[in-house]
């Protein structure tokens, strides 16, 4: 209940090109995407679809940045049928999560009529969201907080990359040993 009553912060969308920007509205709905997107074939939640995250995220531009929002006070007559709904914490979370769903293998780009550049327009989006607060996602802080402590996923000192190194090539995963490139000067 606590999602829903916080307020959004205003989002800062200077960050996405003109392009992108245009991105967010060229979705025809046509559909094609759904037909070739693994993510959306393997947990078919409509939420997750190209087609449904662009159309979400525009919903939360023209609901922040509306041109009517400045002639136009919410709670009237006319803001009541002119304005945009309002966006909540919880909606803007659940698309934020749904912008992580995705394996960025371009298919969508490849069959949308648009070309729409789903995953250069994605990890915009996404540094956006973090930027304004929202994100990293609860499950991506540990990678973020183990990447920046020890340089890895797995949260193991880099004094043992080593041992992984020469493990992986016992266990035949890797051909040849790294060796130290040591830079020129």
């Amino acid at each position: 209940m606590e999602q829903k009553n916080k307020k959004v912060p205003n989002l800062d969308f200077s960050g996405l090109s003109w392009n992108q920007l245009m991105e967010l509205d060229s979705c025809t709905r046509c559909g094609q995407c759904l037909k070739w997107c693994p993510v959306y074939e393997f947990d078919n939640k409509e939420a997750i679809t190209p087609m449904a995250k662009i159309l979400s995220m525009g919903r939360v531009i023209r609901s922040q940045h509306s041109i009517f929002k400045k002639f136009i006070k919410p709670g009237t007559f006319l803001g009541k049928y002119l304005l945009p709904k309002e966006i909540s914490m919880e909606e803007i979370n659940e698309i934020a999560s749904n912008l992580y769903e995705c394996s960025t293998c371009r298919q969508c780009h490849f069959v949308c009529p648009s070309r729409i550049d789903t995953v250069e327009l994605y990890e915009a989006l996404r540094k956006m969201l973090v930027k304004s607060g929202i994100g990293p996602l609860e499950n991506h802080k540990g990678l973020v907080t183990s990447s920046k402590n020890y340089d890895n996923p797995w949260q193991r000192p880099r004094s043992q990359r080593d041992r992984w190194v020469k493990i992986a090539k016992k266990d035949k995963r890797i051909k040849v040993l790294p060796q130290i490139i040591k830079p020129v000067v």
